[in-house]
């Protein structure tokens, strides 16, 4: 028997039943689809006729909350997805403003992209998409009105993995939370929210094949001496598993400021075949210190970088790169939150999306030095 029946009250048998069953569909113990049995079923489970069933059935089907289908049975009524309403959604960030000058190029253009991504899947998915201002290492007062605020949310999505952590792992602890990876930085710190990532390993993979098709002989790293970067190590590892020397994958480290250009021209005067920048808000100086040594960037030596692309977007000429999908991971994580809301949990995953390789014009390198 599903629920005993009080059949000494003045409530008719069909209102209680309809009332039980009711109640199991708005707590989630019946979901969307669900298929609740036949009309002889019911009737056996609550021992009253099927008659009694029937006109209990027809109250919830006038509510929309069932659908009786023939032959195949009693059934909760596919409208009560969530996907069907509008969830709400906070991406918290502890910025007050957006200052492309405080925040560089890259990192500009890492964030707009995955704005863009964010808005359009709150378009696609239903979905409000609120940005709201969250003080960073809060007093605990303050912290609790900051989570009390996250309530008013379906979901939650932060920014990285270094900034308002105590409010992040609070929110992860009550509903979907996501936060995105450090990029290329270092590694992400452990979290019970949800990660959003791109494939940084097969970033450097495809990163490591394309240097073996340009037939350069030797790579060379420019990495920052201030962020530490897991990137460099990586792919000289990776060029060493692939049979190259250690000697002909080497790391310099540089720092923005004064004397940056000169340390720059000191690296470029070494005669590297293959640049991979790591750093790529110095892409324009790397530019700028070759031309002043009449050196050509895609002829004289090839540059790379895994990067958003706003850095340098205008440079001339052109080279190809390896695109972090934030647009897509924007896209992906509405797409994520839409399905883990959906069947009712509070967590989930999102898969690591591929970067894409932006090839630019073909460069004659590898000729020019097969006939040098």
């Amino acid at each position: 028997m599903i629920e005993e029946l009080r059949r000494d009250e003045a409530m008719p048998l069909p209102d209680q039943i309809s009332s039980i069953i009711r109640t199991r569909i708005e707590s989630g113990k019946y979901q969307p689809g669900k298929r609740l049995g036949t009309i002889r079923q019911f009737a056996k489970d609550f021992e009253v006729s099927t008659v009694t069933v029937v006109k209990a059935l027809d109250i919830l089907e006038e509510e929309t909350l069932i659908k009786r289908v023939p032959v195949k049975g009693v059934f909760v009524s596919e409208r009560l997805k969530p996907e069907k309403k509008q969830l709400n959604a906070c991406f918290a960030f502890p910025e007050k403003e957006m200052d492309a000058q405080k925040i560089g190029n890259e990192n500009w253009g890492l964030n707009y992209e995955l704005y863009r991504g964010l808005l359009a899947g709150a378009r696609n998915f239903k979905t409000n998409l609120q940005f709201s201002y969250f003080e960073d290492d809060p007093s605990p007062v303050l912290l609790e009105r900051q989570k009390a605020a996250l309530k008013n949310f379906d979901f939650v999505i932060f920014p990285n993995d270094n900034q308002l952590i105590a409010l992040r792992e609070a929110s992860a602890a009550e509903l979907p939370t996501f936060y995105i990876a450090a990029s290329p930085k270092t590694a992400c710190l452990p979290s019970a929210a949800i990660q959003v990532d791109c494939d940084s390993g097969g970033a450097i993979e495809a990163l490591t094949a394309y240097f073996q098709k340009t037939g350069c002989r030797s790579a060379a790293v420019l990495a920052d001496t201030v962020v530490p970067s897991i990137r460099p190590d990586i792919f000289r590892k990776q060029m060493i598993n692939a049979g190259f020397a250690a000697s002909q994958v080497k790391i310099r480290k540089v720092a923005e400021g004064s004397g940056l250009s000169d340390k720059i021209q000191q690296f470029l005067r070494e005669k590297p075949e293959f640049v991979f920048i790591d750093f790529t808000e110095i892409i324009p100086d790397v530019f700028e210190a070759a031309f002043d040594l009449g050196m050509i960037p895609g002829k004289d030596f090839i540059i790379t970088a895994i990067a958003s692309g706003m850095t340098f977007r205008g440079l001339v000429p052109r080279f190809s790169y390896f695109r972090v999908p934030r647009f897509e991971m924007g896209c992906q994580i509405m797409k994520s939150a839409s399905e883990i809301i959906r069947s009712g949990r509070k967590t989930g995953s999102v898969p690591k999306l591929k970067v894409e390789f932006i090839e630019a014009e073909k460069h004659n390198f590898a000729k020019r030095k097969v006939s040098a």
